[in-house]
């Protein structure tokens, strides 16, 4: 049957990518947005060699293509970060506005004001081509927008990322050791072999703590780290976990900690908010827009393992404060983050660009 519905791409990195911005679109996908629109994926990268990744754009930038070739898209929404991630979607954005489709920019890069600020003339340009001429642009935090105003102008909307309600309670005292549990690519960025050395930092007292670092990424550095201070039995690696054991080792934890040299709006901390963790950050991207002044995570300096460590053990010393900031994440992500709450203002953005003269 024939729907009278909007057709909405959805534009980005596709099954074959992991990383935040896969499981946002993969969550907009399943929610309330189908009931306003028709969406349409279209993949524009994978996780692999040069090779892999180049051939994905390649499809998905010839799929856009001949979608509005045939009229069968009435809106775009590009999702980008950075660099390469840029320059495929601006691609994207060129061929919508040659069809004369509105498109929408969603940014979810944590860099992408210094990648604008230090790209080459003739990049910078078609950056704010891009963004000028889109019909919205939509960035992560409100910090973000005054970064990009100068850049993009007047249309831009402030949307944070979408994260699923834990409905279930928490045990607030998971049984065995205390356990640790950062989510993300292992590397110097996210702040891995900093998070090993607090671990060695905690003490005899803290002996039985346990770090679950989950995630991709080259585990070899971390562990030799682990090694090299004699923590390694405390330390685990999994690599990439999916959904469900993702849930679980969220579920047991006792302190959420991502200590980034740079983020956009990770979300892995919101779906450690969803469980009523309390967190331990870093002040990078969107991050203290989330957080709260202490309400909700303790902020620590980057590379700073001495700091980490005290800040972890202010957060194990203190249960009662532990819980009374896991209930203040779980709050915040009700009421702001909730993926119904994020596809009902995606909604009312996209029918906006819809709108002639809006």
């Amino acid at each position: 049957a024939q729907t009278s519905r909007p057709v909405l791409a959805e534009v980005g990195p596709g099954p074959g990518s992991a990383g935040g911005v896969r499981a946002v679109i993969a969550m907009l996908c399943a929610s309330p947005l189908r009931e306003r629109f028709e969406l349409v994926e279209i993949h524009t990268h994978r996780d692999g060699s040069a090779r892999d990744k180049l051939t994905q754009a390649a499809i998905g930038i010839a799929k856009v293509a001949v979608l509005l070739v045939r009229r069968r898209l009435d809106v775009v929404h590009i999702h980008t970060a950075s660099d390469a991630s840029f320059r495929r979607k601006a691609i994207v954005a060129a061929l919508s506005r040659i069809a004369r489709r509105p498109y929408v920019v969603h940014i979810h890069g944590g860099g992408f004001a210094q990648y604008a600020a230090s790209a080459g003339s003739l990049e910078h340009r078609l950056i704010e081509h891009t963004l000028r001429s889109a019909a919205r642009v939509i960035v992560l935090t409100p910090s973000w927008k005054t970064q990009l105003a100068p850049i993009a102008g007047h249309r831009i909307e402030v949307v944070p990322n979408p994260v699923r309600t834990v409905i279930e309670s928490r045990a607030t005292n998971p049984a065995g050791p205390p356990r640790i549990v950062c989510l993300g690519r292992l590397g110097d960025d996210k702040g891995s072999r900093v998070l090993v050395q607090a671990l060695a930092l905690l003490g005899e007292a803290r002996s039985q703590v346990v770090l679950c670092l989950a995630g991709d990424g080259d585990p070899v550095p971390v562990r030799a780290e682990a090694e090299r201070l004699g923590v390694s039995a405390r330390v685990e690696l999994p690599g990439w976990v999916d959904t469900s054991r993702r849930d679980e080792l969220l579920a047991g934890a006792t302190i959420f900690a991502l200590p980034s040299r740079v983020e956009g709006l990770p979300m892995a901390l919101l779906e450690a908010m969803a469980h009523g963790l309390p967190a331990v950050v870093t002040p990078v991207g969107g991050v203290p827009d989330v957080v709260g002044d202490g309400q909700g995570a303790l902020v620590v300096t980057p590379d700073d393992p001495a700091a980490l460590a005290e800040t972890l053990e202010t957060i194990l010393a203190n249960p009662a404060r532990a819980r009374q900031m896991g209930a203040w994440n779980r709050e915040q992500v009700a009421e702001h983050y909730a993926v119904e709450r994020v596809a009902e203002q995606l909604a009312g953005i996209f029918d906006a660009a819809l709108r002639p003269g809006r």
